[in-house]
């Protein structure tokens, strides 16, 4: 990960999270997009992950995204779910093993009651930043800017359903949407046409030069795809989005506030996508029962 000066940082297994603010990503993309084609050490592409519990827990059997989403400029926490680990995490740990079954299941309902009660203590360690607010930040940073941005999604072309619904609001943005090819979990081509068609997508990506790509593959293909061409992209930086484009085309509903506030996401999810059970279920209720039983065992 790119280091910069007065960053604060956590870690929860192996991945490394920025405690930050929106506002601070955005003066930085504003820095160093304003110095997008000279040379000098303001200028260097970077690009943007939005880890939550589903994504640390795929991390922690996958070396490959580990290494992807430690090596962006910023890796901002997404989900209530990585700011009460990292604050579990945080307490102190009895030194005397035979105490922990007694103390963690205390700090545990601890953390959990300050979801609700007591939020600026929960997110002390690491703050959270929405990754789909983000998007639509820099949006509107980029519409400012008159600023080229392309929109790289899936085969069911849901970058170009979201920009039909971008233009609706913004006018002034450089709006280009791609279809990319089919990919692995390893982020590459999954056959010889696709492999033809990844090198289409980066040699028109090129030739636009955008200032900023959002890809929105899904983990872990995204993080992977991204970290394995940026240095052949012509870009200024590129951030993943995951759902992002369906939520801003419509074709998904955004949870309600109180649920995404309080960690409930994966139930918002459960009761609209139960064919995806098995994803949700990595983010509640087998990461916080890694999460302790990593502190149980330490």
């Amino acid at each position: 990960m790119m280091t910069i000066k007065g960053r604060k940082q956590a870690k929860i297994f192996e991945i490394t999270l920025d405690s930050t603010s929106k506002g601070e990503v955005l003066r930085y993309v504003r820095a160093k997009l304003s110095a997008k084609g000279k040379t000098g050490p303001r200028w260097a592409k970077f690009y943007i992950v939005t880890p939550n519990p589903e994504i640390v827990s795929m991390a922690s059997k996958d070396s490959d995204l580990v290494k992807a989403i430690n090596g962006a400029t910023f890796s901002v926490p997404d989900g209530v779910g990585l700011s009460q680990a990292v604050k579990f995490l945080s307490l102190p740990n009895p030194k005397f093993r035979f105490l922990r079954p007694i103390v963690l299941p205390i700090q545990g309902l601890e953390v959990w009651l300050a979801t609700w009660f007591d939020k600026e203590w929960l997110s002390s360690e690491v703050g959270l930043i929405k990754g789909r607010e983000l998007f639509e930040s820099l949006i509107a940073l980029a519409n400012k800017k008159k600023w080229r941005v392309v929109l790289l999604g899936d085969k069911q072309d849901s970058a170009g359903k979201a920009l039909v619904a971008l233009r609706r609001s913004y006018k002034r943005v450089g709006l280009t949407a791609i279809s990319a090819p089919m990919l692995d979990d390893a982020g590459k081509p999954l056959t010889l046409a696709d492999k033809e068609r990844e090198k289409e997508v980066v040699r028109k990506i090129n030739e636009i030069k955008p200032y900023l790509v959002f890809v929105g593959f899904g983990a872990p293909r995204q993080e992977k795809w991204i970290a394995r061409n940026l240095l052949g992209l012509d870009i200024g930086g590129a951030m993943v989005v995951g759902g992002t484009f369906d939520y801003i085309s419509g074709k998904a509903k955004v949870p309600p506030t109180f649920m995404a506030n309080l960690g409930l996401e994966w139930l918002w999810r459960l009761l609209r996508e139960p064919w995806r059970i098995k994803r949700i279920l990595a983010a509640f209720p087998i990461f916080p029962l890694k999460v302790f039983w990593y502190k149980l065992m330490v």
